[in-house]
């Protein structure tokens, strides 16, 4: 049986309501657990733990982003054309696959691999990472991202979700960040080291609770939307060719790209930026939490604010008011780290409301595809702007190397030049204030879907579905 990118309304769910909110929020709260986990510590597990040469890493890390855009686009490929289950399309893939991906995960930081020959460690970190990353969390990943979209016809309600996913991915990220680190490192005689069997014992107990946050995500969340059986899909090829031709996805998947290059450039130095220009490290852990502060108390009024405004309208008035900030930071030279630190947070209300409401700008490009030709492509286009980001999390990975050579920084000392620290002070500045500017530049210039353009998209899609029905 063959389905058309036509949908109807599934008459037996329940209403949408605060589960499903609730729900949704798991999901990412155990997406997360493993991968900010991942993020943040595996690269050190690899060096310090396994001790594999950083450039191998590094090339490792880059090259599995590359193959995730088959493995993501193929994914969600699969998704938006196999016959769904009672339970829905994209619900049950959740849960499948959470038990392989859960114990991937404990098994990247096994620390038995560090008796191995050198190229045998090396294999089994490209095996366990690319099963992790490219198989098994893509599975999890594009099924949950997709499930917004079938959720609710409302944009309104799938506001909601996109703000429930953000403010799970912030107590995740604020988890991640504060209590691994109590356990991992220890300090020995005066020097700070890592402990192999604590990694391990760490990447088990994340394991084990991202499987319960899936399982609590299964059981809360319903699909309301589905496909109806008719015609065959268009072919990969001419899928391609027509998501080729939606601005509106091509001009989202460039901001992504530009916003996660910004971020992640930004907080790869972040670290020296406090230890060297501020010659305080230990205030970086305070900066990280202020990282959050802005989405976590926009997260309660975003929803409704996309919805009065537009979110297309608000994120290029709040995107450009970032940008200006840290071009003021850049032009003052602020010295004291905690006016940096409150003008930083100021700053990250545009990020982080472009954080919370990505995921139902996607569901208004998923509409908007099946507006201009008839056909529904959930899981294809989640995945392709998904690897857009994960694009941005591979070059910010390298570029932030790349950027701290230049500037002269010299590995293995205290103490750096004066061009240096201050080459450290522009990155963590300049930079952002000119991508952000960018990322609103192309939402105000290239990316289509304003207030009325999203609500013409979504009544049209109604009265369609109405006829269907009827």
């Amino acid at each position: 049986m063959t389905y058309t990118s036509t949908t109807e309304a599934i008459a037996t769910a329940r209403p949408f309501g605060w589960r499903d909110k609730v729900g949704y929020l798991f999901g990412d709260f155990g997406n997360d657990f493993l991968f900010i986990l991942a993020s943040s510590y595996l690269l050190i597990f690899y060096t310090n733990v396994l001790g594999l040469n950083p450039a191998h890493v590094g090339t490792l890390f880059l090259l599995v982003r590359l193959l995730d855009a088959f493995t993501d686009v193929g994914w969600g490929q699969f998704l938006d054309r196999h016959i769904p289950s009672v339970a829905g399309r994209f619900r049950p893939w959740i849960i499948r696959a959470a038990i392989p991906l859960v114990v991937v995960s404990a098994l990247l930081y096994a620390p038995f691999a560090a008796d191995w020959d050198y190229t045998v460690k090396l294999i089994w970190a490209t095996a366990t990472y690319i099963l992790w990353g490219s198989v098994f969390y893509t599975m999890v990943n594009i099924s949950y991202g997709s499930l917004a979209s079938v959720m609710s016809e409302e944009p309104a309600e799938r506001a909601s979700l996109s703000v429930f996913r953000g403010v799970g991915a912030n107590l995740a990220g604020i988890f991640v960040a504060l209590v691994p680190p109590l356990f991992i490192y220890a300090n020995v005689d005066g020097v700070s080291q890592v402990l192999p069997p604590a990694f391990f014992a760490t990447g088990v107990a994340f394991s084990a609770a991202a499987l319960v946050f899936y399982i609590i995500c299964y059981s809360l969340v319903r699909e309301r939307v589905r496909a109806v059986p008719g015609r065959a899909k268009a072919s990969f090829p001419a899928l391609l060719r027509s998501l080729a031709g939606n601005r509106a996805l091509l001009s989202l998947m460039g901001g992504n790209l530009v916003l996660m290059l910004s971020s992640l450039l930004t907080g790869s130095v972040g670290a020296y930026l406090w230890l060297n220009y501020f010659n305080n490290g230990a205030l970086s852990g305070v900066a990280a939490l202020a990282n959050v502060v802005p989405a976590l108390i926009a997260a309660p009024f975003a929803a409704a604010l996309g919805r009065r405004y537009g979110k297309k309208e608000m994120l290029v008035v709040l995107l450009f008011a970032s940008a200006a900030i840290y071009l003021l930071l850049f032009f003052l030279g602020i010295t004291s780290p905690w006016v940096f630190i409150v003008l930083s947070i100021v700053a990250g209300f545009g990020v982080g409301m472009f954080n919370l409401l990505v995921w139902a700008i996607i569901t208004d490009v998923v509409d908007h595809q099946e507006v201009r030709t008839g056909q529904r492509d959930d899981g294809t286009v989640y995945a392709i702007n998904t690897w857009a980001r994960k694009l941005g999390l591979a070059l910010a990975g390298g570029l932030g190397g790349y950027a701290l050579a230049i500037i002269g920084y010299e590995a293995g000392t205290d103490t750096q030049a004066a061009g240096t620290v201050q080459g450290i002070y522009t990155i963590a500045t300049l930079v952002p204030g000119v991508l952000y500017a960018i990322v609103a530049l192309i939402l105000l210039f290239w990316f289509p879907l304003d207030r009325r353009t999203v609500e013409a998209n979504s009544a049209e899609l109604s009265s369609r579905r109405a006829v269907v029905v009827g």
